[in-house]
């Protein structure tokens, strides 16, 4: 004999949370994009599909830990890693050295104004510490060649960007929404009434039905009077 409670929860809509329940929660349908559901892999993470993809998970360093890459030998990836680094020190270094360059371009030695971008200054102290000197810059930075520089178009890394690219340019095709016979003829009446006083025809009840604001009137007219060559 079943319990009143057991008896309960089988009339429940919520089930228990088994394993089965579990694995179909776990399964993502891709619907958002046709491009990005005909190369996904359902056998795949969601950080495993968008790596093959060449896409981002996320904009920032993912919190925690990274999946690591078993078809790339160890002693291989300690190389690269030595590498970068030896690259991100020459980097720095260079870093270092331009704006020391770019200072000492005078032929007297002292600081050239014009490689001085305009807003910044430089203090030039004596060696007991004493500000002897500020010169401030007069370099003007044109703005828009910078931007044009920073969001020049790079070359998509994989097909799949590539056709999102192409698919998010594509031509948007929109279509124009036509009054019905009836939403003619109630505007119809509401014209034959009250004219192009839209305040009025927003506080009759009868005629307004469905409130419509004086702005969402003017719009219905304007297209109203256009179709049926009113000025």
């Amino acid at each position: 004999m079943v319990s009143v409670r057991k008896r309960k929860m089988n009339r429940s809509s919520v089930r228990k949370a088994t394993r089965r329940v579990k694995d179909k929660h776990r399964k993502i349908n891709v619907r958002g994009n046709p491009i990005i559901a005909a190369n996904w892999d359902y056998d795949a993470t969601l950080a495993q599909n968008y790596k093959r993809l060449g896409l981002a998970v996320k904009l920032e360093t993912p919190a925690g830990g990274v999946e690591k890459d078993f078809t790339k030998d160890d002693d291989k990836e300690e190389e690269e890693e030595e590498e970068e680094e030896e690259e991100d020190k020459d980097d720095d270094e260079e870093e270092g050295e331009k704006p020391q360059a770019a200072e000492s371009s005078n032929s007297k030695g002292d600081i050239d104004a014009s490689e001085i971008p305009h807003g910044e200054a430089r203090i030039i102290k004596d060696g007991a510490g004493k500000i002897i000197k500020v010169i401030h810059g007069t370099k003007r930075v044109d703005i828009e060649s910078d931007s044009e520089d920073e969001y020049a178009p790079v070359k998509p890394k994989t097909k799949v960007v590539e056709e999102l690219e192409a698919y998010a340019n594509r031509e948007l095709i929109t279509t124009e929404r036509y009054q019905s016979t009836r939403e003619q003829d109630w505007l119809k009446e509401l014209y034959e009434k009250y004219g192009d006083d839209y305040e009025a025809m927003k506080w009759d009840k009868k005629l307004n039905i469905n409130q419509n604001s004086a702005g969402d009137l003017k719009k219905k007219f304007k297209k109203w009077k256009k179709t049926n060559k009113i000025t």
